[in-house]
């Protein structure tokens, strides 16, 4: 069925709404970031401004209180991220090629696991890491994220890894290569794009996540996150550094899946053809 150009316009005036309620509200609040704070309130609101980067330098120069954070997000994002790849492919990989029983049963788990709102965790976790003496700490953060990085990689990396043929691995063992070699020599390469994928989307993950940090920390190892928290106060809000301080936050994640968009696209298209 030709669709006659009116039609088409309609479809793209849509399209444009739609686009506008999602993007705009972002584009807003990154210019908002780039704001004198004198203008964050002027009725009309107003589209061209002098451009100042006066919030980035309260935030992160000058006091830059929340310079510190920053590092402490890489430090939980990345250290989350390289504890869960080791457990999650394991598991990954017995779930993919051994007969478990239960096996449906402890896929249903995990999903569960992501399922539930964290929120759930939190007074038991707080409670154990108290009596461990890990309260305020990188590695109580680290620990605890992997509620959410493991379940997810684990159902990401199954797929990747159901997808690589079990007919090179049986070649490899013919030629007497053990179990483990045949994973570190065959399987992983082969897997690789979507261990990358899964590797971004694991820290993206911990770096968003602001539920555990703003419990499980202390003012030394405060994330991003909850530093964007902290503009909130009995004084008012502070918008402007809010908003510096979220555009500095969607940096890293952006920075990571335009330099590794290619290995996504890989990823999410790995065994789509089987020849």
């Amino acid at each position: 069925m030709r669709v006659s150009a009116s039609q088409k316009i309609l479809l793209y005036m849509l399209l444009g709404i739609v686009l506008l309620l999602f993007i705009g509200p972002i584009v807003w609040f990154m210019l908002l970031a780039f704001r004198h704070p004198s203008e964050t309130y002027t009725i009309p609101p107003t589209l061209f401004f002098n451009p100042t980067l006066q919030s980035f330098a309260t935030t992160f120069v000058d006091p830059g209180n929340n310079a510190p954070q920053l590092v402490n997000s890489l430090i939980v994002s990345t250290g989350t991220t390289l504890l869960s790849l080791p457990f999650s492919l394991a598991a990954a990989y017995g779930l993919s090629r051994f007969r478990l029983r239960g096996k449906q049963f402890i896929m249903m788990w995990y999903i569960s696991l992501l399922m539930a709102p964290p929120i759930v965790f939190i007074i038991p976790y707080f409670i154990l890491m108290t009596q461990i003496g890990w309260a305020g700490t990188y590695q109580a953060m680290i620990v605890l994220l992997q509620t959410i990085t493991i379940p997810f990689s684990v159902w990401l990396l199954k797929s990747f890894i159901d997808d690589v043929p079990v007919e090179l691995e049986e070649a490899a063992r013919v030629d007497g290569a053990t179990r483990f070699v045949m994973f570190l020599r065959v399987t992983l390469p082969l897997a690789m794009p979507g261990i990358i994928v899964t590797s971004m989307f694991a820290f993206v993950f911990s770096w968003n996540n602001v539920i555990f940090p703003l419990t499980l920390s202390k003012q030394a190892t405060a994330t991003l996150p909850v530093g964007t928290i902290s503009f909130f106060a009995s004084t008012g809000v502070y918008w402007n550094q809010i908003a510096a301080t979220a555009v500095v936050a969607m940096l890293p994640p952006m920075l990571i899946f335009l330099l590794l968009g290619r290995y996504v696209v890989r990823g999410l298209t790995f065994g789509a053809v089987k020849g």
